[in-house]
């Protein structure tokens, strides 16, 4: 879950503050603690930090222009592209509803009326692809003959936010899939379609089946990648021409 939501300048000061979850943070002291990462990761790198991981939580930073950083910690189990999507929206929401307000030298978030309540929102009421019980056995039989292929150890369908819709393999799959999902992430600005990842002669393959969508599957040792892919696609196809425009 999300634990904590943060907006603050990259002077270290606090612009708004809020906690959704049970763990205690001294905000001042961790607005100042980002202030100095920014601080040095500019100066030695000339770049931004984008992420931390801190035991067993996430920390997320999403930059609105030259001044407000958004900073968003969440359990190391959420779905990092979910958690990102909400950095996102609040973003493009800041800039467009509340532009004026961060071109002015100082604010407060009272000058940013009705925020708190779109970040409550969105934190807490974010929505997950429900493909309705139709569409789902009609995928459940999909991936039920893909698994049936004896080159096939497992298989998952999975949403872009990490929710998996249709599972047909082992737990630890499922969970490779989910950390796997950071690559997609990471590379938001390539047009990233496939991830295969090479293990002891067994291939883990990642298809991006649409904007929605992952198709991932564990593939038997030694079985040659070419046709492996050919088959990957081939499901993804049939997978795609029935999702919802």
């Amino acid at each position: 879950m999300i634990q904590h939501f943060l907006i603050l300048k990259r002077t270290g000061v606090d612009i708004y503050k809020k906690s959704f979850g049970e763990i205690d943070m001294d905000e001042t002291i961790m607005s100042g603690f980002f202030s100095a990462f920014f601080t040095f990761t500019q100066s030695l790198y000339e770049a931004d930090l984008q992420d931390i991981d801190l035991g067993p939580y996430r920390i997320l930073f999403e930059f609105v222009g030259k001044e407000l950083i958004l900073v968003i910690m969440f359990d190391r189990s959420d779905s990092i592209l979910n958690v990102q999507q909400i950095l996102i929206e609040i973003k493009n929401i800041i800039e467009i509803r509340y532009s004026d307000c961060i071109k002015k030298p100082f604010y407060r978030i009272e000058d940013f009326e009705g925020l708190p309540e779109i970040i409550d929102n969105l934190v807490l009421n974010t929505q997950t692809i429900d493909i309705g019980q139709d569409l789902k056995h009609k995928y459940l039989k999909i991936m039920d003959k893909l698994s049936a292929n004896n080159e096939i150890l497992d298989c998952v369908l999975i949403t872009i936010e990490g929710i998996p819709l249709i599972m047909k393999g082992r737990k630890d799959f499922l969970d490779l899939i989910i950390n796997q999902m950071d690559a997609f992430w990471k590379f938001k600005g390539i047009a990233l379609d496939q991830i295969i990842l090479n293990y002891e002669k067994r291939y883990n393959i990642f298809h991006r089946v649409n904007d929605d969508l992952i198709l991932g599957v564990f593939i038997r040792r030694d079985t040659p990648i070419g046709p492996a892919i050919s088959l990957i696609k081939e499901v993804a196809t049939k997978i795609a021409k029935l999702y919802p425009k």
